[in-house]
């Protein structure tokens, strides 16, 4: 009955995000052939719609990731599960997406001199909420070269102990923080360099993988 509760509401929330898809399809195509003028135009309106539109389908795709890793958490612990009231289930958080932050960044070491790439990374929820993790990460630094080619810089693997001692929270937020020392012969820790990582959730086995670039920060 758990099972069934949660895959109706799913249902649900792919129907309306079908519908929400449908009208800004229709509004697209409606405002495509006025292009935004420096004026006010009489479509102006409908491009408003088509925003806000287009943030409520992701919402909504957000919201049934969310469901679908309910669904995928329900059916491995179902023993487990067995009696628990579904409106707590259905309240419990779950994460569905990990992002690395815009502040990770490069630095130079004052005390040892090495470079060091610093990658702070978040966990979310299907409404946006910062969820604890509990799973293996496997990170990579590499550079991009002009013709498309990289060239790896460091690679670690962090056990499901250091990740959960690698949690961080203060009054700026919480989020999980990762340094690797970076070397390579001929660079010095100068540019940007891009940042590589899969997380494997330990409960469901389910991956995720974010990127992102890191700045060289003085």
């Amino acid at each position: 009955m758990q099972g069934k509760g949660l895959r109706q509401l799913w249902q649900q929330r792919i129907q309306s995000a079908v519908v929400i898809t449908a009208v800004v399809a229709e509004l697209v195509a409606l405002t495509a052939c006025n292009p935004v003028a420096l004026t006010p135009t009489s479509n102006d309106p409908l491009r408003v719609q088509v925003r806000d539109l287009t943030e409520q389908v992701s919402s909504l795709e957000a919201k049934n990731a969310q469901l679908e890793a309910q669904l995928a958490s329900l059916a491995n612990e179902s023993k487990a599960l067995t009696g628990i009231d579904p409106e707590v289930i259905a309240a419990t958080p779950k994460m569905v997406r990990v992002a690395i932050e815009s502040a990770s960044h490069l630095e130079t070491n004052q005390r040892t001199n090495l470079c060091v790439a610093r990658v702070y990374v978040a966990p979310s929820d299907g409404l946006g909420r910062f969820v604890q993790i509990v799973g293996r990460i496997n990170l990579s630094i590499f550079l991009l070269n002009a013709d498309g080619s990289s060239h790896t810089l460091a690679t670690a693997v962090y056990s499901p102990k250091q990740v959960s001692d690698a949690w961080r929270g203060g009054v700026m937020g919480s989020h999980y923080t990762f340094e690797l020392p970076l070397a390579s012969d001929g660079w010095a820790c100068g540019g940007s360099v891009t940042a590589r990582l899969e997380f494997t959730d330990g409960h469901t086995g389910v991956s995720f993988q974010a990127q992102h670039e890191l700045p060289h920060q003085k």
